[in-house]
């Protein structure tokens, strides 16, 4: 699995249940950073809409950072962002859901 690129370009939701609202898209990569398949490097900018029905993108946030997939949470760090986020320096919390 090392060295295993996984391309995204996915529908954005308001939470993780089927049917909830599309606020956007995600997209980006992920990639095996190690050996042992516990790391994750991820590059992902998330287009959020201007309404739930348009697909005009208001808002954008940029990420970058490992995931350690032993651990239920890890933080990446916000490296670009333009719209209401603009000028964001603060981080995510990617949580693994099982």
């Amino acid at each position: 699995m090392f060295g295993s690129v996984i391309v995204i370009d996915d529908e954005l939701t308001e939470a993780h249940e089927l049917g909830s609202a599309a606020i956007g898209k995600a997209q980006g990569f992920y990639l095996a950073s190690s050996l042992d398949g516990t790391s994750q490097t991820i590059a992902l900018t998330v287009l959020l809409h201007e309404s739930e029905h348009g697909h005009e993108i208001k808002d954008t946030i940029s990420f970058f950072g490992v995931h350690r997939v032993v651990s239920s949470k890890s933080q990446i760090v916000v490296v670009g962002e333009t719209g209401k986020y603009e000028n964001a320096r603060e981080y995510a919390t990617v949580e693994t859901l099982h």
